[in-house]
């Protein structure tokens, strides 16, 4: 960042803009503007400067150069006539560099306000223009005129001009503060660099509040990418020039799964990839980016292994390839800049040169110290681009806050410190109620990194957003990021606790289970002291706009409270299985549902805040089934908890305890779909928690005749579940493959023991005795002997409209040794259900167990067949 600021003698003049609620001044705009958009653009800029001195009691009129009114002073906005009369040339003005200039008792205001030039496909880029006098506006009246950014005022994807809706003075995403003059030194004279030339993220935003807190949006710029396959699209160039892609196992790849490798050392290959640059370039482009292609594999032709001698040192050949298309871009486009990409092969900097050429920028995965630290002995002229990832969840949700203050007030100085030009923020950042203060925070210590601090910042924001309410709101957010700072400092993405090592010398994710993460994070007793800071806050505020910001806030907050009243009893019922505790965890689930529920409407649409102008929360594009986290996004494993399940089937669901059943009997042999089996009322397993998976039904009946024992189960799987199934021989183990699992003890007296299971797929069967074995000092002894195969019967079959694999055992009495049963024998048994769910883990269900033990080896929890 550079400024100067010259101010003249030390006992300075002052140009007074306001006093005592009147000003001499207007507001003055160029008669014409490069376009239609940027005429919009710089009039809803003229209105926020009229409208802070409005709110301190001052009409002052906006007018083109043309129409301005003579003998009165002026504000002079943008590339004005007066302002090139006075040596200003807003053209000359680079990014978002702009100048507050004071002439005699006039002031300029003005940054480079131009159409994009770039003339780009939409997919590739945005079409952003740039009005650098709107950020020089922001500026100044966040300086001069009392004015405070708190909140977006605007939806992303929406430039200033989209300003003209909004009743400026109203809106509750700004803050006028009460002054009775408005002053500036006589000698005004400021340029200002800011430190970024871009700062953006999905959704980008162009707003007010996003240019005054240094979110920029990519104007006339490439920002990173995996760009071979661009420049060399494999649907025009494989069919006639195949020696253009990687020679692989003997043969040129064909990329049919659209990730194309190239053969780096064919010389038109090279030409394309600087000619696609070039004609970036030549488009209107100021910066482009060049980048290896994903999931990168090595072209194994000879040329390519002799490649600028560097053998098997890929990484390196395309350091040395990316240099040579720099040095030919800064001949031929001596104005670009070419941002290379720092990722997996070029992760390490170069090892045979250390200097870049004048036009490069290298664009890195991390700006953590570690990741500058290997480029300190290399010349980077343009500096570096790269993703931040302060809100990229881990486990914790994109619903709950994520960094603290203190946070990204270190991480703005470190990017500073490192030459950081431009940043892709990896996660937007959207809770503005929750950690409206955070970024409040980084767009601020952005204007001057060692000069601000956080200290002293959030206070700034707290006084300005919540006036009389500030001391509770202080207090709110001192709580809350007090118990989040662990995770902010340490375990969040890519910080340093964010992965472990391990004794065995790999790494493991710190944080695997986000209910313990969120327990953590949210106990009881914190929750408690929020929401007495909230209410008092309640009771203080005093406006329409804190009332409205107030009401953000607590929106935001009852998510968390619902949540983590979830998560807190979820672990109850873990540590007590019982009705009680269910019923607890079921009622709050439907709770935290109903809350989601009613943020929407009937077509599943956010309903929307009159106040606001815009909606806020939920996120826009994130409807009920993302706030229920219903689907898995990247390291937020959700939606197979308890958070998802279907309350009214669990309440009906057995409970944990020892079980018995009577086994009718049947007066014919029985298949699959025998009618008798409709008159079994059927059993239901129990699921075994904790879930990695939404609960899938199990039903278990049971029938005899005069020589077999049948065992019909029914399984849920998942809606995505398609055949084949996995073909297994016989005796494979099954615990850990989808399967249905029994034991049978047909004389409770005798110690022995019938194991049986099955699977949906071909042939899954597996038998096993236990029992047989009596010398103690066997290996074998009271363990399953999978070397007896019994005689018996499985009949399989998957019903795709229900997503429910049946499955029929037919078990004979002569196989368990033992006679039919008569009327009134008793049986020991257990049944159990192992199931596959996502990410290679298993969820498990059991009919018969206790609160202390569900494994189906336990003989103390079997339960009885009652043979009628």
């Amino acid at each position: 960042m550079a400024a100067a600021l010259c101010l003249g003698s030390a006992a300075r003049a002052e140009l007074v803009l306001l006093s005592d609620g009147k000003s001499e001044y207007q507001i003055v705009l160029p008669d014409q503007l490069p376009s239609p958009e940027l005429t919009n653009c710089l009039t809803q800029t003229a209105r926020l400067a009229q409208a802070a001195f409005a709110a301190n009691g001052a009409d002052v009129d906006i007018v083109t150069e043309s129409a301005k009114k003579p003998g009165k002073p002026a504000l002079y906005l943008g590339a004005t006539v007066f302002a090139k009369e006075h040596g200003v040339s807003t053209a000359d003005l680079p990014d978002w560099t702009y100048l507050f200039q004071a002439a005699g008792r006039d002031l300029i205001i003005a940054g480079n306000d131009a159409p994009s030039k770039a003339q780009a496909d939409k997919k590739r880029f945005s079409g952003w223009d740039r009005v650098g006098t709107a950020k020089a506006m922001a500026d100044f009246a966040r300086e001069f005129l009392g004015v405070r950014f708190l909140y977006p005022e605007l939806p992303g994807y929406t430039p200033v001009a989209g300003a003209a809706k909004i009743d400026f003075l109203k809106s509750p995403a700004i803050e006028f503060l009460p002054l009775k003059t408005i002053v500036v030194p006589d000698a005004l004279n400021v340029r200002k660099v800011p430190t970024l030339r871009v700062n953006t993220a999905h959704p980008a935003g162009g707003s007010f509040y996003d240019l005054a807190h240094n979110r920029f949006p990519r104007v006339d710029e490439l920002f990173g990418g995996h760009t071979w396959q661009r420049a060399i699209p494999p649907e025009q160039h494989y069919a006639t020039h195949p020696e253009y892609f990687a020679l692989l196992s003997g043969s040129r790849q064909k990329p049919d799964d659209g990730n194309a490798q190239y053969c780096l050392s064919n010389p038109e290959v090279q030409e394309l990839i600087y000619r696609d640059l070039a004609s970036s370039l030549d488009q209107g482009f100021s910066s482009v980016d060049l980048g290896q292609p994903d999931g990168f594999r090595e072209c194994q032709c000879q040329n390519c292994a002799n490649l600028f001698g560097t053998g098997k040192d890929w990484g390196e050949k395309i350091w040395i390839f990316n240099r040579q298309v720099a040095e030919r871009l800064l001949a031929s486009h001596p104005q670009g800049q070419v941002t290379m990409m720092s990722y997996i092969l070029t992760a390490v900097p170069p090892k045979t040169f250390t200097g870049f050429p004048a036009n490069t920028c290298v664009m890195l995965t991390g700006t953590n110290e570690e990741d500058f630290q290997p480029w300190r002995g290399h010349t980077v002229p343009r500096g570096f681009t790269g993703y931040i990832y302060n809100w990229c969840p881990n486990l914790g949700s994109r619903y709950t806050p994520m960094r603290t203050p203190s946070f990204v007030e270190t991480q703005v100085r470190r990017l500073v410190a490192n030459k950081v030009q431009g940043i892709f923020r990896d996660g937007p950042g959207q809770l503005f109620g929750l950690e409206g203060p955070v970024y409040y925070v980084m767009g601020r210590m952005l204007d001057d990194p060692q000069r601000l601090k956080a200290s002293e910042l959030v206070p700034e924001f707290c006084d300005a957003a919540f006036g009389k309410a500030a001391p509770a709101m202080k207090s709110f957010y001192r709580s809350l990021y007090h118990s989040i700072a662990l995770y902010s400092d340490q375990i969040g993405t890519r910080c340093d606790v964010w992965r472990s090592p391990s004794y065995e010398g790999n790494a493991f994710k710190t944080v695997q289970d986000p209910f313990r993460l969120l327990a953590f994070l949210y106990p009881p007793n914190l929750l408690d002291s929020l929401s007495s800071d909230l209410t008092e806050a309640r009771k203080l505020a005093s406006t329409p706009k804190v009332k409205t910001r107030l009401a953000l806030v607590e929106l935001e907050f009852e998510y968390i409270r619902l949540l983590a009243r979830v998560v807190h009893l979820y672990q109850a019922f873990q540590t007590q299985p019982d009705i009680p505790s269910r019923d607890r965890l079921l009622d709050a689930i439907d709770a935290r549902n109903a809350f989601i529920t009613a943020l929407y409407d009937k077509q599943n649409s956010a309903l929307p805040s009159a106040d606001w102008g815009h909606t806020l929360y939920p996120f826009p594009g994130h409807n009920a089934a993302h706030l229920r986290l219903a689907r898995d996004g990247y390291q937020e494993p959700y939606s197979h908890t308890c958070l998802n399940w279907d309350t009214k089937v669990m309440r009906s669901a057995p409970m944990a305890g020892r079980r018995s059943t009577h086994v009718k009997r049947s007066a014919e042999s029985l298949t699959p779909d025998s009618p008798l089996w409709n008159t079994v009322e059927p059993e239901l397993l129990t699921a075994i928690l904790p879930l990695n998976g939404l609960p899938r039904t199990t039903k278990l009946r049971l029938l005899y005749d005069s020589t077999h024992l049948y065992v019909l189960s029914e399984a849920e799987l998942e809606p995505s579940a398609t055949e084949p199934f996995k073909a297994l021989k016989r005796d494979t183990p099954l615990l850990k493959e989808e399967s249905f699992d029994l034991y049978l003890q047909p004389a409770p007296s005798k110690d022995r023991l019938y194991r049986f299971m099955t699977g949906p797929g071909p042939d899954a069967k597996y038998d096993a005795l236990n029992g047989a074995i009596t010398d103690l000092m066997d290996p074998r002894h009271s363990k399953d002997d999978p070397s007896w195969n019994g005689d018996y019967r499985v009949e399989t079959r998957f019903e795709k409209t229900t997503r429910v694999w049946r499955s029929l055992l037919s078990i004979p009495f002569q196989t368990l040794e033992t006679p039919r049963p008569a009327p009134g024998t008793r049986w020991l048994a257990n049944f159990a259900r192992h199931h596959l769910v996502a990410r290679g883990k298993q969820d498990d269900s059991i009919w018969s167990s206790s609160a202390s033990s569900h494994s189906m080896d336990d003989r103390s929890v079997f339960g009885e067949l009652l043979f009628e």
